[in-house]
Parts: C-alpha cells; structure tokens; sequence
C-alpha cells in the first residue's frame, strides 16, 4: 500500500481507470497523470508518491520509479508467413517493447524455413534484446554488415523507417495486428534530412535546444556542441524547455536551431518550424557542407 502516481502514454490513457481501480482496491493512494506522455524519457515524480510509468520499458534509473511495459502475446507466426517471400538468406529482427519477447519464436521459425536470423543486440537506451526506440536504433546498426534485411514486427512507420534510414538497409515490416506486410522507404525521409540541411545554409547564429524531460535532457551534449560552433566562429546559445513546441522557437534573435531533445520532432515536425531545426549529429556536416561554402 502507498501513494502512487500513475502515469500512461496517450494511446493507453482508455487503460487509465481500470487500472487505478485495481491499484485503489489494494489500499493504495492513486493520482493519474493528466497531462502527455511522450515515452520512457519523459517520466514525472511527485514528492511522496511512487510513480508507475506504464506502457513503457525501463529507461532511466530514477528513485521511486516503476517501469511496467505493456506486452502483446498475440501470435507472430501468420505475419511473418506472409512477410516470408520477402525475406532474403540473412534477416536481423527488431520490434518494440510489446512484440520483442516473442521475437525468439520468429527467429525459430525463420531459420526452420532456411533463413539465417539474427536478433538485434540491446541498444544503449533499450531494456532488452530485439528492441528498438525511435531515440534509439543502435541495435540493429551494430548488426547492419551481418544481415541482408532487416524484418520489423509492429505497427506504425516511424521505428522501421528509423532502421532503413540509419542502417541503409531494406527493412520490411509485418504488423501482427492488421496482418500488413510491406517494404519501407526511407528516400522521404532522406530527402526531407537534405532540404532540412539546405535551408540551414548561410546560418550565422544557433540556437541549441534542450529538453529538461528527464530521458532527453543533454546538457552536456548541448554544451559540447556551442563549443563546436563558437570555435568555429558561429555564435551559439542553450536554450532550456520542458516540452518543445514551435511557437516557443518563435521570438528568439537566430538563424537556425539544433535540437537535442527527441529526434521525432526534427523528423516528424520540421515544417511546423519558423526557421531551420537540425539533429545534434548533423551540425558538422551543416558546417562543413552548407555554411562554410557561403
């Protein structure tokens, strides 16, 4: 029994009730979160209250919090069937935290119709094997030389297309739920990276942005990468938020913006921005490609 926050990501949110009537009937105090949820960086803590964060897998070692991760059982072999004409000799298999712990039975069942299949290893900012977030694809570009093509199990676009972009490697994705099968593209996502770059041609001056969500917050990041700019002639300058929006960009005096907070709202939201926004890992070739040309 305690006090216990209980916070879930917007697609969970119709969970929230049900799952704080569980909590109540154990005798425990129960505050739901109210406000976004973006992932398992963006965690929140009350004085006297445990949080329960769930939906999510552990990310961050913070006192009084508990990550519970929301699991699907649902049988992956009939999508996985179908992805089968697909899928050259060697396959890497990624997921998300619902589907990853099934991915042992793809493998079995891959390599007993003669693929050779391989398990993404755990990423820096993942709980577990097979896993990948849309911060974090390392585990499959630490695989990317070993496979032909890269499988996905889930729904939605956005952490396959990360896979394809940051490994160069076909990906194809199966959905389980609606038993979709099909081939990403990243060229999108490539040519959005070039024009986003472009329009940071000429930049005098930066704004280097920092999230303070506890599983964005780069400070340190930030502050190596004013150094960068400033040795190189371009004034830079940290500009702190909690939850990043354009209209907060807005008013200040520069050309062009480095994000250092969650990378989907470059990806996804870059247009939405008055001026130029930029990954941390783009800045130098911006420098040397685009800026230092003028």
């Amino acid at each position: 029994m305690g006090k216990i926050l209980l916070q879930l990501p917007e697609g969970l949110k119709t969970r929230a009730i049900k799952l704080a009537k569980e909590l109540k009937s154990k005798g425990n105090e129960v505050v739901i979160w109210g406000e976004r949820c973006y992932g398992a960086c963006d965690v929140k803590t009350l004085p006297g209250y445990r949080t329960l964060h769930y939906g999510h897998s552990k990310m961050l070692d913070i006192p009084n919090v508990e990550y519970e991760p929301w699991r699907i059982n649902k049988d992956l072999v009939p999508v996985v069937t179908k992805a089968l004409p697909m899928l050259p000799k060697k396959v890497g298999l990624a997921s998300t935290i619902q589907h990853s712990h099934k991915l042992g039975e793809v493998k079995d069942f891959l390599e007993s119709h003669g693929k050779t299949a391989i398990i993404i290893p755990k990423g820096a900012r993942c709980s577990e094997e097979g896993q990948v977030l849309g911060c974090d694809v390392s585990g499959a570009v630490a695989i990317k030389d070993d496979v032909d093509v890269f499988l996905f199990i889930g729904t939605g676009l956005f952490h396959p297309m990360g896979i394809a972009y940051y490994t160069g490697k076909e990906v194809v994705r199966a959905d389980p739920i609606t038993q979709e099968v099909e081939d990403v593209d990243a060229t999108k996502w490539i040519k959005a990276r070039a024009l986003r770059q472009s329009k940071a041609m000429g930049a005098k001056s930066f704004g280097v942005v920092v999230s303070l969500k506890p599983g964005q917050n780069q400070m340190e990041s930030a502050g190596k990468i004013c150094e960068k700019l400033e040795s190189s002639g371009y004034p830079a300058y940290i500009i702190a938020v909690d939850e990043l929006s354009p209209d907060k960009l807005l008013g200040f005096d520069v050309d062009a913006f480095i994000i250092t907070a969650c990378p989907r709202i470059v990806i996804d939201d870059w247009k939405n921005y008055d001026k130029p926004v930029l990954l941390p890992e783009e800045v130098e070739e911006v420098l040397n490609t685009y800026v230092h040309k003028m």
